[in-house]
């Protein structure tokens, strides 16, 4: 998960940091004390920053800064700095209170003999001083990856300007009273039992009582059996990355679909949901007909590839599962089974032999040839002429580059088949996607993607009905989720066999709407 240079270390790490408003004056008005507040406050933000998996790097003067593995636990972290402090602030004298700023980024950092260095460490620092004292003020980046997870209530505080940092940064202040509605009804609800406490012993045991029967009684979700794998956010900052983080998700998508105990919805029906951000998943799944959802980000820093992906119960809206992956750009084909195969263990499917097979069994790959192939799938992903085109082009550039790349093979023989239907005559580029879908089986034989082509183009071309049902429902075994393959197999296939039931059952693998 690091880069190494020389004796320095690159990483993708959370960066908090934090400082007290005042403290000159509180070391002007009583050195002694403010030394032993500050002594205890210190001890505290280091319990809790261990308890979210932080590490404290660097405390000079009244100064804290500190990195975690994700954006998650930095700003989880900081939140309850702020309320274990505000507690304890509210037993001393207001004079005497010691409040801290922090500031929460997201960022690239360079590590050597255990301190951190680079932008990320700045914009933190600049961050903390937007923020108001006991309070906390998050980057872009931190914001996309915990408005769902933490459920944050923010004030957008727009572009700032700020000093030794070329670019405006976007920030968000935490309104600290409304991190988790879950949390503040939960405290509400300890509170009224203090009430009843005082009130008497008895009444206090009716109520335990009644909550541990409630909760008995209450229906635990059962494990997903239909998932939505949303658009990941693109957390590059910059927008011509785009089709890299959509790249991932067609990835992951193709991934889940492997697995045949889950229905998983296609690219198509998620793609329109891209930088939805304000219609709650749980109105998302009900829409999608499933019982959980996948959203996350995805970022390339150098040559490392970091994804982080989060799934959500669609009935209780409950967290089940984070997680962040990151590897070597070579390795992207095993990160992606890696978080298939998280995920698959999460909600509790079986995996069949040969589907832990292929979530197992990813090889590296040209980092420039898969940069052309993801290239190439956001414009095949666009449906349009001129983006088949450059898909066509894009694909081409990726197999040039690396002749043994069975992906760009299967992905190009695809948009020969779709070009097909649309943009080439037949005559034309049916037989290279025939040529081409051979030639990716015979570099790797577990490509759904090139099983189907191969069993369109046989049955449209070459009539031949026999190999066209072998190869399609190769294709379906290899990727029961796989939504052209179904409905290739059932169209062209089922209805013209007279077997209905048959082919209801393969189109609702691919569309949430059929019932």
């Amino acid at each position: 998960m690091i880069e190494r240079a020389g004796n320095m270390e690159r990483r993708l790490v959370g960066i908090l940091s934090a400082d007290v408003r005042g403290y000159s004056r509180l070391m002007a008005d009583d050195e002694l004390a403010t030394v032993r507040i500050l002594n205890i406050y210190r001890e505290v933000i280091r319990e809790i920053t261990a308890k979210h998996h932080g590490r404290i790097v660097d405390a000079p003067g009244d100064n804290i800064l500190a990195e975690f593995n994700s954006a998650i636990q930095a700003t989880e972290c900081a939140v309850e700095i702020q309320r274990e402090l505000a507690s304890r602030n509210r037993e001393l004298p207001e004079n005497r209170r010691m409040e801290f700023r922090i500031g929460v980024h997201l960022g690239d950092v360079m590590v050597q003999d255990d301190h951190i260095y680079g932008d990320g460490v700045n914009i933190a620092a600049r961050l903390e001083r937007l923020s108001e004292p006991g309070g906390v003020c998050i980057s872009r980046a931190v914001h996309e990856q915990t408005r769902r997870r933490l459920q944050l209530e923010c004030d957008d505080l727009g572009e700032q300007t700020v000093k030794n940092i070329p670019e405006p940064i976007r920030a968000y202040r935490i309104r600290l009273d409304g991190v988790r509605r879950t949390s503040i009804i939960q405290h509400r609800r300890d509170r009224r039992l203090f009430v009843l406490g005082a009130a008497g012993a008895a009444l206090v045991a009716a109520a335990i009582v009644g909550v541990h029967l409630h909760l008995e009684r209450t229906p635990v979700s059962p494990a997903p059996k239909s998932i939505a794998v949303l658009p990941l956010e693109n957390l590059s900052g910059d927008q011509a990355q785009e089709y890299f983080a959509d790249g991932m998700t067609d990835e992951l998508i193709t991934k889940m679909a492997a697995i045949s105990a889950l229905r998983v919805i296609s690219r198509t029906s998620v793609m329109r949901y891209k930088g939805e951000h304000h219609q709650p998943l749980s109105e998302i799944a009900k829409t999608l007909k499933v019982d959980a959802v996948v959203e996350g980000s995805a970022m390339r820093i150098g040559n490392r590839v970091r994804i982080t992906a989060q799934l959500i119960d669609a009935a209780s809206d409950k967290h089940l599962w984070a997680e962040t992956y990151e590897r070597d750009s070579r390795d992207v084909l095993a990160l992606q089974d890696d978080v298939a195969s998280s995920i698959a263990r999460e909600v509790g499917v079986h995996l069949t032999p040969d589907e832990r097979s292929l979530l197992t069994s990813a090889r590296p790959v040209n980092p420039e040839a898969y940069e052309a192939y993801l290239v190439g799938r956001y414009n095949f992903g666009k449906d349009t002429r001129d983006g088949r085109e450059k898909a066509r082009q894009y694909f081409q550039r990726a197999i040039d580059i690396d002749p043994s790349f069975a992906l760009g093979y299967a992905s190009l023989s695809n948009c020969y088949w779709e070009s097909s239907e649309q943009d080439l005559p037949c005559t034309a580029a049916l037989p290279k996607a025939k040529e081409l879908a051979e030639k990716a089986l015979q570099l790797d034989d577990s490509l759904a993607e090139a099983h189907a082509v191969l069993g369109g183009v046989i049955l449209q071309h070459d009539y031949d009905w026999a190999a066209a049902e072998r190869e399609l429902k190769r294709a379906i075994a290899l990727n029961p989720g796989y939504a052209r393959a179904h409905e290739d197999y059932s169209g062209c296939w089922h209805s013209s066999s007279g077997r209905p039931a048959r082919l209801l059952h393969s189109l609702r693998r691919c569309s949430p709407s059929i019932r």
